[in-house]
């Protein structure tokens, strides 16, 4: 009898230790996992705009739309339509009275890349349409004039050819989607 309940001790012994291996070894992953969980937490949420650079730009809506922006075989009257049809997109994301700030062409370059209601990104640097400092810009480079009349009617107005804006060569799309051109260019001036 004593020989079996010696066996029996060894094998509780070794049943024992092989639990207390196991429990280690969860208390040790559970723990792990719990310190993982909280790095993650303490970490800065990613931000939209580092996110959709991350997946790629052309993913972004406003890249599909101003994908030929600029380009030779497409009129500058297409490339300010373009823009436009962007600015409503992201309009109808960027619901309510003030989807984004209506001031300064940086402003609408801002509401492109993210600093709108919805935090939206439409668009991502480097774009044809975007300058390094921070603003849409037509074919020729020149930052374009935005005169917001209201949210849904604001009007476009490039430089032209020459460069100079409130010249003859303009080409003004006003939010009808009409274009006007040469002496018929209204004479507002900048803000």
């Amino acid at each position: 009898m004593k020989l079996h309940f010696d066996r029996m001790k060894g094998k509780i012994t070794v049943l024992a230790s092989i639990g207390v291996v196991v429990l280690f070894l969860g208390w040790w992953l559970i723990g792990e996992g719990i310190k993982e969980s909280a790095k993650k937490s303490l970490q800065m949420p990613e931000t939209t705009l580092e996110a959709s650079t991350r997946r790629g730009s052309a993913d972004l809506p406003g890249a599909a739309i101003l994908k030929h922006y600029g380009e030779s075989g497409v009129r500058p009257e297409d490339d300010l339509h373009a823009l436009a049809h962007a600015f409503s997109n992201l309009m109808l994301l960027s619901k309510g009275p003030s989807p984004f700030r209506m001031g300064a062409n940086e402003e609408f370059a801002a509401a492109l890349m993210g600093k709108n209601a919805a935090h939206e990104v439409f668009l991502a640097p480097p774009h044809a349409c975007l300058n390094e400092k921070g603003q849409i810009v037509d074919r020729w480079g020149s930052p374009l004039f935005f005169h917001a009349r209201d949210a849904a009617r604001i009007d476009l107005r490039s430089a032209g050819p020459d460069r100079e804006m409130w010249t003859a060569d303009d080409l003004h799309r006003r939010h009808d989607g009409e274009f006007v051109k040469g002496s018929l260019l209204p004479v507002e001036s900048p803000r």
